[in-house]
């Protein structure tokens, strides 16, 4: 793949993150769920980035989310972004790498992930182990919310994924140059 083509393709993933990242903070979390408990659909990006532009473009997608979220939430929003992002991309990238888990599965840990590496943010910021004390609630919510993420990215990859294949092979021909 081109360096331009594999740019533009991260830098749209990118956009996607942040898109996603406001407009999960745009919609009302209910009572019961915990503090910061989202549903992860920034994450998304992230998932799908993988396939498209590769670790590096979704290490990129990631770390653009993180600052995205340090600036309009602020420092320590953006240190525990910036924790859970990057375990949890630790983890699907490998659980990609290994090809034992499809979309949902990948998804399910990764959100398991994320809210750990949040929950040892929190604790170490507030120098209290005591936080991990709801561990097993977030892990219940990982699942909940890495099955939905999960299976969107499940439905979307595979047809996206065929699509720009035609494109870049349109490209290569020659004969959809501008």
């Amino acid at each position: 793949m081109k360096k331009s083509l594999k740019l533009t393709r991260c830098a749209l993933l990118c956009a996607a993150a942040v898109v996603l990242s406001m407009l999960e903070s745009a919609l009302p979390v209910p009572i019961f769920f915990l503090p910061g408990c989202r549903l992860g659909l920034a994450n998304l990006a992230v998932i799908v980035a993988i396939p498209i532009v590769g670790a590096g473009g979704a290490v990129s997608v990631c770390v653009v989310k993180s600052l995205f979220i340090l600036v309009a939430r602020g420092v320590m929003a953006g240190f525990m972004s910036f924790c859970g992002g990057a375990v949890s991309l630790a983890v699907m990238l490998l659980l990609f790498y290994i090809k034992q888990f499809g979309y949902v599965g990948v998804s399910i840990a990764s959100a398991a992930a994320h809210n750990t590496a949040q929950l040892a943010a929190a604790a170490l910021i507030m120098w209290d182990i005591r936080v991990f004390s709801f561990l097993w609630l977030y892990l219940l919510l990982s699942i909940a919310a890495g099955t939905v993420t999960g299976f969107v990215a499940g439905v979307c990859v595979p047809p996206l994924c065929k699509v720009l294949n035609t494109l870049d092979r349109g490209l290569g021909s020659g004969t959809n140059k501008s």
